[in-house]
């Protein structure tokens, strides 16, 4: 599966959240992250905030956990990828990040490929959801028997 068009769609909004902060400052551009109905909500694409020591300083949707120190958080399969975002925001600004998480509409637990850079000491995130199947998954199909039974 090709997904370089979303790739590119996900650093857009990472890049328009950065010009509004450059524009109206950090207040300003937290705010309109939190807004579920703001300019960096579009369905399930969206802009989140974390500060460099992992607190969530303002997302869309999961306004229970904005304060919260997410550093340790792991994805539906066990990874640390908030560490690792961290790490390769600290050491080089930017990048993409790939885990299992549940989406805001359906809350069922989908592939997610995240962009994030990092901004005058917090990271600005943005992410798509894709259905890639498990590794397992498309072995289990090699064995399924074609045609009627």
């Amino acid at each position: 599966m090709d997904d370089t068009n979303e790739r590119l769609e996900v650093r857009h909004w990472v890049q328009k959240a950065i010009r509004l902060f450059n524009s109206d400052g950090r207040e300003e551009i937290l705010s309109r992250i939190s807004d579920p109905r703001g300019p960096l909500v579009d369905g399930r694409r969206y802009v989140f905030a974390l500060s460099m020591g992992g607190e969530l300083l303002a997302h869309p949707f999961s306004k229970q956990l904005v304060g919260s120190n997410l550093i340790d958080r792991k994805d539906s399969g066990g990874k640390s990828f908030i560490r690792k975002l961290l790490e390769t925001a600290k050491n080089r600004g930017y990048g993409f990040i790939e885990y299992e998480w549940p989406t805001p509409d359906s809350r069922a637990d989908l592939h997610k490929t995240l962009f994030f850079e990092r901004v005058d000491g917090m990271v600005l995130c943005s992410g798509f959801y894709s259905e890639k199947e498990h590794p397992l998954e498309a072995i289990f199909r090699c064995f399924q028997p074609y045609g009627p039974a």
